[in-house]
């Protein structure tokens, strides 16, 4: 079995002709009523602002010219964007459980992206395009023939090289990336040196791994935990309602916000090589003080 683990599937769908990717998602338009709350809604501007200067460094949401690297850049800056979206969406309705679960995977998101951006070279980037075809073969020989021809009946036809059975030399090639779980990762990317001296360059995740991850996980696995996260609080009429602490649309928003600057400054400063650290660390500094007044609300008095 021959896979070019440095090009293919960077290059899926890969476009010369240049192509568009969204501006400001109208859905945006539509938060809900917890959006007015000054907490809410001001994470969720510092989330508008980190992606738009990913996009100013980016030249704009028209593409043109990109690296095969650039490319797979985009994608994940793209998946990125509409997860964080699709929580802050959830979290301005009070959905806090299925905006938890987001929450959860922004986490991995940004764990993962900057592991690889903090990387001296591209070693790391080979084994994480080689997992897509690990991937790929585990699911297609995992399928029964009946739904292997339902595919090909579909237009889905699989290439030759996912048919072919790798030897176990080729699959251990091919599985690297997954050799490293989650919580190595993260504390192992907090000991790479920085993209930048400023503080957002700076901020640690390994320690948000328990908070962030395994605790919302529960929600993803619907176990116990995650039933107990629902209690009863009283509403404006005195009515108990059962419902999630309605104080979790803030501090699901105050996390996002902080992998999305994160992430996107990282984008700016490692693939794009463009400096807008100034700008940045004005929007960090603005997360750190909206930060203080939701956790440490008395010392703000």
């Amino acid at each position: 079995m021959t896979v070019d683990v440095q090009r293919g599937a960077v290059t899926k769908g890969f476009s010369n002709k240049g192509f568009i990717l969204s501006d400001r998602p109208q859905v945006l338009g539509h938060l809900g009523p917890y959006n007015n709350h000054a907490p809410v809604a001001a994470f969720g501007s510092l989330s508008d602002r980190a992606y738009s200067l990913y996009r100013q460094a980016a030249g704009g949401h028209e593409r043109q010219g990109e690296t095969a690297t650039q490319h797979l850049i985009s994608r994940m800056m793209y998946i990125a964007e509409v997860t964080s979206i699709a929580m802050r969406l959830n979290a301005s309705w009070a959905l806090s459980h299925p905006a938890l679960s987001l929450l959860r995977d922004r986490y991995e998101q940004t764990v993962r992206f900057s592991w690889l951006a903090r990387q001296s070279d591209n070693t790391q980037l080979v084994r994480y395009i080689a997992s897509y075809y690990a991937k790929s073969i585990q699911l297609h020989h995992s399928m029964t023939e009946a739904q292997k021809k339902e595919l090909d009946k579909m237009g889905f036809t699989a290439p030759e090289w996912v048919s072919t059975k790798p030897t176990k030399e080729e699959r251990d090639y091919l599985n690297r990336w997954n050799s490293l779980d989650l919580r190595s990762m993260a504390n192992k990317r907090d000991e790479l040196p920085s993209l930048s001296y400023c503080k957002l360059g700076k901020e640690t995740l390994g320690d948000l791994y328990n908070g962030i991850y395994v605790q919302f996980s529960s929600v993803t696995h619907y176990d116990m935990y995650s039933m107990n996260i629902l209690g009863f609080h009283e509403a404006p009429n005195g009515q108990l309602v059962l419902a999630p602490d309605p104080h979790f649309p803030s501090i699901i928003n105050l996390y996002n916000s902080l992998f999305d600057l994160i992430q996107c400054f990282e984008a700016t400063r490692r693939y794009l090589k463009v400096d807008l650290d100034e700008k940045f660390s004005a929007a960090h500094e603005e997360w750190r003080k909206h930060r203080n007044r939701v956790i440490n609300p008395d010392t703000q008095k």
